[in-house]
């Protein structure tokens, strides 16, 4: 078996969907390895981090066009003639825009993985560049695909409502967890967090700084728990600053209680479980996810969780978290005193977590996905 994917210059930092090509490429890579016919090819742009992927014998990473910056052109033009030249049997892109979607290499079979469908969801909060390229090229990746991979149940039927005519086409496959986020002890977490100056208990909130991650409603939410009951927790937010960020930060620094709202900024992957281990309570009060990894990363940690009862989050979380209606302030806040006022409560919901999470793993991940492979090229 022959496979090649583009991975452009997803990193780590690229969030769900870096994290999810980095760990299935690793998987099956792994997999593959059994057998010294197969062989997994790499397309990436000069910014992409060769080191994220773990160096196997069965790996070849090619070069070829990375100087061409524009995605569009790579995907449309240039794409094919390398899956041409390199003699592949199936082809997965990654992301949205990740396979060739003007003409097909013959003798090739093409995956794609939707991740989600927030520009047809939530089209106000992108730009109108990003809904054009989105919206005009997903009908003709989806036409040339032979399989797609939804990440979630709900991004199936977010799939279906829209592009009902590729029902057929669509396997649902899970996301996992990585092994690194399992509970961290106390005196490591303490280690950890003096790095970033968190040395008080804190409710987490983990997510880019854009409207579709409900950031503001969670502030108000907790400002209102702070006037009302005074709790001792503090507000931690970490993510990277994303669409609209400017105005959500004027807005915090115009609130009563905004010293008692920390953000660290972008968190290293390897901090991440200490953070959710360290953290009282961990707030994912998003809008729309196609799979909502923090969710289970914070299971996995033994963290608390608060999450919204929209899109797929309640698929991944399960019972196992509190679920709410995260467009009422007032709901966030009830749930937050709630798990904030009572350890036992927050304990019966970590070991509901910690189980939980035991039925996702990236190595279920790459072996169903194989066994895609393997159904499609028959």
């Amino acid at each position: 078996m022959k496979i090649g994917y583009d991975i452009d210059s997803l990193t780590i930092k690229s969030g769900g969907i870096g994290r999810y090509a980095v760990n299935l490429i690793n998987n099956i890579a792994k997999i593959l390895l059994r057998d010294d016919r197969n062989e997994v090819s790499i397309f990436y742009h000069k910014s992409f981090n060769k080191d994220l992927i773990n160096k196997h014998s069965n790996l070849r990473f090619i070069d070829k066009y990375t100087h061409i910056k524009s995605n569009v052109l790579r995907k449309g033009i240039f794409l094919p003639l390398c899956i041409r030249d390199s003699d592949m049997n199936l082809f997965h892109g990654l992301d949205h825009v990740g396979i060739p979607f003007l003409y097909k290499a013959k003798n090739c079979r093409y995956v794609i993985t939707i991740h989600d469908l927030i520009t047809k969801i939530y089209p106000d909060m992108f730009t109108m560049k990003h809904r054009l390229i989105q919206n005009n090229l997903l009908p003709l990746i989806l036409g040339k695909a032979d399989k797609i991979i939804a990440v979630s149940n709900s991004t199936k039927n977010d799939i279906i409502k829209f592009y009902p005519e590729y029902i057929d086409k669509i396997k649902v496959i899970y996301e996992g967890v990585e092994p690194q986020f399992f509970p961290r002890n106390e005196k490591e977490v303490r280690e950890k967090l003096h790095k970033y100056k968190i040395d008080f208990k804190y409710i987490l909130l983990l997510g880019t700084l854009e409207p579709r991650k409900n950031i503001l409603r969670a502030i108000d939410a907790f400002i209102k728990l702070k006037q009302d009951k005074d709790i001792d927790e503090r507000l931690v937010i970490v993510g990277r600053k994303g669409w609209l960020y400017k105005e959500i930060l004027e807005k915090i620094n115009e609130m009563r209680f905004s010293r008692d709202i920390i953000f660290p900024g972008f968190v290293e992957d390897d901090d991440l479980p200490f953070l959710y281990s360290g953290a009282e309570i961990f707030l994912y009060p998003s809008l729309y996810e196609g799979f909502g990894l923090p969710v289970l990363e914070a299971m996995a940690c033994g963290t608390p969780i608060i999450t919204s009862n929209y899109s797929s989050l309640p698929e991944v979380a399960g019972n196992a978290a509190i679920l709410i209606d995260s467009t009422k302030t007032e709901e966030i806040a009830k749930a937050l005193e709630r798990l904030s006022g009572n350890r036992g409560l927050r304990e019966e919901f970590r070991k509901k977590g910690l189980k939980r999470a035991e039925n996702f793993s990236w190595e279920k991940t790459g072996e169903e996905t194989l066994k895609l492979y393997e159904e499609i090229l028959g």
